[in-house]
C-alpha cells in the first residue's frame, strides 16, 4: 500500500466542512419523512450521474485495483498448489 502526503490546509478544509454540516443538521426545523429522505437520495444519485456518468458503466480504480490483486493472488495461490502447498 503506498502512502499519501496529507497537506495540512487541507485536513483543516476538511473538519471545518464536516463541522458545517453537522452545524446544518442541527439547524434544520425537522427531520424528513421517509418518502423525502427517498426523493432525496434519487435526486443525489441523478446529480451523481448527471455529473459523472452512470455508475455502472463507469471506471472505478478501486475496483480495478482490487480485481487485479485478487487474481495476481489466485496466481500466487495456484503455483504454490502445484508445488505441493
Amino acid at each position: 500500500m503506498t502512502s499519501m502526503a496529507m497537506d495540512p490546509a487541507e485536513i483543516r478544509r476538511w473538519i471545518e466542512n464536516h463541522r458545517a454540516a453537522a452545524a446544518r443538521e442541527l439547524a434544520e426545523p425537522r427531520r424528513m419523512t421517509a418518502a423525502e429522505a427517498y426523493d432525496a437520495a434519487l435526486a443525489l444519485l441523478a446529480f451523481d450521474e448527471q455529473c459523472n456518468g452512470s455508475p455502472f458503466t463507469r471506471e472505478d480504480p478501486v475496483s480495478a485495483r482490487e480485481d487485479a490483486k485478487m487474481w495476481d493472488d489466485w496466481v500466487k495461490l495456484r503455483a504454490s498448489w502445484g508445488r505441493g502447498r
